[in-house]
């Protein structure tokens, strides 16, 4: 380990944000990855290496490339979370990788409501002056496809529901790439997106079977550099129905640059439906079959 990261957990207290409450007091599976990241940004703020000090005195992006977390419980917005970040081996030796949980209190004892773990790597776009420090010596990149370069082969445009849309700056970081937060936001407005045009809208199944989103798993991992106002297409497939209260589906990312496809990024979640009100508030909806007929269209 390094100074940068040693074995130590890091214990961080936060709260979601609000504009994640959006149906009922229930807060939306982002923020859970939000806190997570929080959890993780602490490690180096409390090492001296934050994202504000890399970047000024290094040139250097802080950039969290990847999620995979499994969702046990809910969160609400009053709700204050313990998370605790735990430094953890990885097989690449340009990421850090970490085991992060997230609790609650739940009448006077800790309840897990996330598991999983964040990889974080650090770049150096073409062109940067600086040098990084010491710790950080032959971990830098210029750009993430750099990561992984055997996982990025050329690309093809994969079939499903498309979505294009211009990259926003509030999506991106360091005023140019894209940054998983915003693929996040992707995921959860692709599945959006994708519901309304199969007639299940979240609005409609709210209104009509009194259903709410849930969300027990995401993952997404960055392949390769997005940047600001390149238009971005996003693929949404559903794969499976799981007992019929769940469905899995994939989202990939491309952008075309310079006349060729470039993958930028991947992702998956699992969903399904509690119930919003009433006497099963909180209770999993079970889907019936012209709900999961209007799923499974994408893997028709």
């Amino acid at each position: 380990m390094t100074a940068v990261l040693d074995a130590r957990p890091t214990s961080y207290r936060g709260r979601p944000r609000y504009e994640g409450a959006n149906i009922g007091t229930w807060v939306g599976f982002k923020q859970f990855v939000y806190l997570a990241e929080d959890a993780v940004l602490q490690h180096y703020r409390d090492r001296g290496f934050g994202p504000d000090r890399l970047f000024h005195e290094a040139g250097v992006q802080l950039s969290i490339v990847e999620h995979s977390v499994r969702l046990p419980g809910p969160v609400f917005v009053d709700d204050e979370v313990h998370a605790e970040a735990t430094p953890a081996p990885s097989a690449n030796g340009s990421e850090d990788c970490f085991t992060v949980t997230l609790t609650v209190e739940r009448h006077g004892q800790p309840v897990p409501v996330l598991k999983g773990r964040v990889r974080v790597a650090f770049v150096a776009p073409a062109g940067t002056t600086g040098a990084p420090p010491a710790e950080l010596a032959g971990r830098v990149v210029p750009d993430l496809a750099d990561l992984r370069p055997s996982a990025v082969p050329p690309a093809t445009l994969r079939s499903g529901f498309l979505w294009t849309e211009t990259i926003p700056y509030p999506y991106c970081q360091f005023s140019d790439r894209m940054q998983h937060s915003g693929y996040v936001r992707d995921l959860e407005e692709v599945v959006h997106r994708y519901l309304a045009a199969r007639g299940i809208s979240i609005r409609r199944m709210l209104t009509e079977r009194n259903w709410i989103p849930a969300v027990t798993r995401s993952q997404v991992r960055l392949l390769a550099d997005a940047h600001l106002e390149e238009e971005l297409h996003t693929v949404f497939t559903v794969d499976d129905i799981v007992k019929d209260i769940m469905f899995t589906g994939r989202m990939d990312c491309y952008v075309v640059r310079d006349g060729r496809i470039v993958h930028t990024a991947t992702g998956s979640i699992t969903h399904g439906y509690g119930v919003a009100g009433g006497p099963d508030a909180g209770q999993v909806a079970t889907m019936d079959a012209q709900t999961q007929a209007a799923l499974l269209w994408s893997a028709s």
